[in-house]
């Protein structure tokens, strides 16, 4: 019996396989996930981390939590879907370890790190323009949170800032950000 629903597991695509699981709850088909994609979550842990041992840790905490976050989402496209959730997993250990210097829209910075130098030298360029182009008060906690990694309460002190001011500055510039990159980019592409 046990043979046959390994078998059935197998022979399923993704999206099949993951309804069966929050139908039933079968572990066994978390572990054929496992067996289908640690090796591609590994990999991008050890792209951003660069410590084997990390990426190791890293890749199991990914499918620890992966039937609570299976239950919780739709996913049209598993193997899309989970290469961002090892990537979140990745920039989080990093943010949380002070091992990244900065990073304001990881997506920019992951594109810029797939380009050759000149490309990495625009992105920069187009990132330094559209912080220039930021409310001051926008650009001052962005530069705090991001660049000199400062938690919310220590910008709370520096500024004068009340705590949803801060955390608004924030989010409204990343939003401002991604928004000027994206059109200052278009532009400079035609």
């Amino acid at each position: 019996m046990i043979l046959g629903k390994k078998a059935y597991l197998k022979s399923l695509n993704d999206e099949k396989l993951i309804e069966v699981y929050k139908d039933h709850k079968w572990g066994a088909c978390i572990d054929e996930l496992f067996s289908r994609y640690a090796h591609l979550v590994y990999g991008v842990q050890l792209k951003y981390t660069k410590s084997r041992t990390d990426a190791e840790d890293l890749t199991m905490e990914c499918f620890e939590k992966l039937p609570q976050l299976l239950l919780k989402h739709d996913i049209n496209y598993f193997k899309g879907w989970l290469h961002t959730v090892a990537r979140n997993a990745a920039l989080g250990f990093l943010r949380k370890n002070k091992i990244a210097q900065y990073h304001i829209e990881e997506q920019h910075i992951e594109d810029a790190i797939e380009h050759d130098t000149l490309d990495i030298e625009r992105e920069l360029n187009l990132l330094e323009w559209a912080l220039a182009q930021l409310k001051e008060q926008q650009k001052k906690c962005i530069t705090l949170f991001y660049l000199e990694q400062l938690s919310y309460e220590q910008i709370m002190q520096q500024t004068g800032f009340s705590y949803n001011e801060v955390k608004s500055f924030i989010q409204n510039g990343k939003r401002k950000l991604k928004i000027l990159m994206e059109e200052k980019g278009k532009h400079e592409s035609k």
